[in-house]
């Protein structure tokens, strides 16, 4: 179903734990092409273990959305187990497992993909009644293109 390259593309987009330059991701597939078998490693830093890493993972299974999903449940247990305020990030990193896999699904099912809603701006400008940007700027913040030609 998947090239390594894809497998190992969709288990990185699929990861939502601790930044990836604290953790390292490493797929395998094995068996025969009429029946492969997927496995997931998720290396997370952290200390106090034996060389600094953990390993959460899930191996052997016949669907690779599955072991993505495995490897990741793994880790949110064991992040749940560990401290009460991994707990938040336990669940961010299941849910947002479940939207990239459920999207790669969709796209490889030959389904017409969902566009996303707009959403209204959390921030609304009073003036011009425009959301903010990324800079914190709306429309009364912008000189528009024939002004500035003026100008010059």
């Amino acid at each position: 179903m998947f090239t390594h390259f894809q497998f190992a593309e969709l288990a990185a987009a699929a990861w939502c734990g601790p930044a990836l330059h604290a953790a390292g991701v490493h797929v395998s597939i094995t068996g025969s092409a009429a029946r492969p078998q997927y496995g997931v490693h998720y290396f997370v830093a952290q200390a106090g273990t034996e060389h600094g890493w953990a390993s959460y993972f899930a191996c052997g299974l016949s669907c690779p959305f599955a072991a993505i999903t495995a490897a990741v449940a793994h880790y949110a247990q064991a992040a749940k187990e560990q401290a009460a305020g991994l707990a938040m990030l336990a669940e961010a990193a299941q849910g947002h497992a479940a939207r990239v896999l459920s999207a790669a699904e969709q796209s490889f099912s030959g389904a017409p993909l969902a566009l996303p809603q707009e959403q209204a701006p959390e921030i609304v400008c009073t003036v011009c009644q425009e959301g903010r940007d990324a800079l914190g700027q709306c429309g009364c913040c912008y000189v528009p293109a024939p002004h500035l030609q003026a100008c010059a």
